[in-house]
């Protein structure tokens, strides 16, 4: 029999895979509870779901055909939604397809990729798919990102920064004049601005000015369509030609492609949605204060990083779960005291003050 570790490329014969979410039913059952009892406010899914417009569209799709390679209709909607030139804006399997397309654009094994962690986990993960050698750059106290450190972390070798505003898990957003710093180093700057439905604010309006800027965003949050895996960047006009260059040809499926247009067609419905989970978020916040043993961080997304001091992040999220709550934990050094809760309905709300009081 053939020796298949030795056939495997080294560097991927180990790889720290990225933990996602649960589905609800094994958390149930982690619970011992019913699936419908479950709350999830682990993933920043919007807990309202698909509209019923989206749902109607998708029913009568015929799924027998190949999707368009060249994104004809959905890349003109995102370009009637973002303002942006149809040729400066591609869409893709979530935004962590257009995360792995451009690590296969420009890393080559050795070459190097800054990370400014705590973040979200896909990008060092992709990169060291890609074998590239993945520097981390640590955030400040505030979680900013350090602008001074990240500029004598590149070498001629640094070719990829990637930094999400408002950043997962922490919740900041990255001020334009720390953007313009890091773009005019010469990197390629990718800003995922999953969240900016929540935030009300972009960075998008710089790729005009800089060509080695791009803007990823998602239609899993906001639009409530995470399981149909759709998302779009915005680039120059040259970023989005590599791109599609090397893009499966039929990457975006038939039934995410009609999901995501009749989501943009029906976005003042969506986007007032968006902003009721802010008002959530808010509604939680309001509630944490006046509470012992937890704080959290300012955010600009649908979700709140709250830190424990009385019990342990892991003793509170374990008390949540008990109660069919399921909120996330993470094992890094600098968030093993701290939770992510994700925003929910007035109804999921309630049921969170109350298991909280009880937690902390």
């Amino acid at each position: 029999m053939p020796d298949i570790e030795r056939l495997v490329r080294p560097h991927l014969r180990k790889v720290a895979t990225y933990a996602g979410v649960d589905p609800s039913d094994e958390l149930a059952r982690q619970a011992g509870i019913r699936p419908e009892d479950v709350i999830r406010l682990n993933a920043n899914e919007n807990p309202f779901g698909a509209p019923d417009e989206v749902l109607h569209a998708i029913k009568d799709i015929p799924l027998h055909l190949y999707p368009d390679p060249d994104q004809r209709k959905v890349r003109a909607a995102l370009s009637e939604y973002t303002g942006q030139p149809v040729e400066r804006v591609m869409a893709g399997a979530g935004g962590d397809e257009i995360i792995d397309l451009l690590m296969r654009l420009f890393l080559e094994p050795g070459d190097r990729c800054l990370d400014c962690d705590p973040t979200f986990g896909m990008y060092s993960f992709c990169a060291r798919l890609a074998a590239a050698e993945v520097v981390s750059v640590p955030r400040g106290d505030g979680w900013e990102v350090d602008v001074a450190a990240v500029k004598k972390a590149v070498t001629p070798g640094t070719k990829l920064l990637f930094l999400a505003s408002p950043n997962n898990p922490t919740g900041n957003s990255v001020p334009e004049k720390d953007a313009r710093a890091l773009l005019d180093t010469g990197l390629v700057l990718a800003i995922d601005e999953t969240y900016f439905e929540f935030s009300g604010t972009s960075l998008a309006h710089l790729t005009a000015e800089y060509k080695n800027l791009v803007v990823i965003r998602s239609f899993s949050k906001w639009a409530g369509i995470a399981g149909l895996r759709i998302g779009y960047m915005i680039g120059s006009e040259e970023m989005v030609r590599h791109l599609m260059d090397i893009k499966q040809p039929y990457n975006i499926n038939v039934v995410a492609e009609a999901a995501a247009i009749v989501a943009l067609k029906n976005r003042k419905h969506l986007l007032a949605r968006a902003h009721a989970l802010v008002g959530q978020r808010k509604r939680l916040e309001t509630e944490l204060k006046k509470m012992q043993g937890v704080t959290f961080f300012p955010s600009d997304g649908n979700f709140l990083l709250c830190k424990f001091s009385r019990r342990s992040a892991r003793e509170a999220y374990e008390g949540l779960a008990q109660q069919g709550i399921f909120v996330r934990y993470f094992s890094h050094p600098r968030l093993q005291e701290s939770l992510r809760i994700s925003a929910g309905t007035p109804e999921q709300t309630d049921r969170l003050i109350a298991a909280l009081h009880k937690v902390t």
